[in-house]
């Protein structure tokens, strides 16, 4: 496992790079957990941008981080054990509200993609939520 300056590093890297939240996220905890990603695995993270297709419902920054979580400790076969990558997830959900008030887009971002306040706003939102998924995965 890389470590979580390399994480957050590289999560930064690939949003000035141009990718958006989701796509940020899911890329920086991949590349931490050292997984390969396939192309077709890295271009569903694509539409949860700006809350799912802008349309500002679940915040992209934070399901990136639920895709990066099930990159990791997902399962595989239906009889694959799927409460560890719920209890992560959840346990996500849950730091990230208590630190940004919600996990709604509309909520954090204010209607709002067009200014640099959106920007600032939206990589913080990325860098964090990346941040605690680091966290947790790293705990298990």
């Amino acid at each position: 496992m890389k470590s979580e300056e390399e994480c957050i590093r590289y999560t930064s890297e690939c949003w000035n790079k141009g990718f958006n939240c989701a796509e940020s996220a899911m890329r920086g905890i991949c590349y931490a957990q050292e997984i390969d990603l396939p192309e077709v695995a890295l271009k569903m993270a694509t539409p949860f941008g700006g809350g799912i297709g802008r349309s500002e419902d679940a915040c992209g920054a934070f399901t990136g981080s639920v895709l990066g979580i099930g990159a990791a400790i997902g399962r595989t076969e239906a009889k694959g054990k799927k409460t560890p990558s719920y209890a992560a997830a959840k346990e996500l959900r849950c730091l990230f509200e208590k630190r940004f008030n919600s996990t709604q887009c509309k909520v954090l971002n204010k209607g709002d993609f067009e200014s640099q306040d959106h920007e600032r706003r939206c990589k913080e939102f990325t860098l964090e939520s990346v941040r605690m998924a680091y966290r947790i995965l790293n705990k298990r």
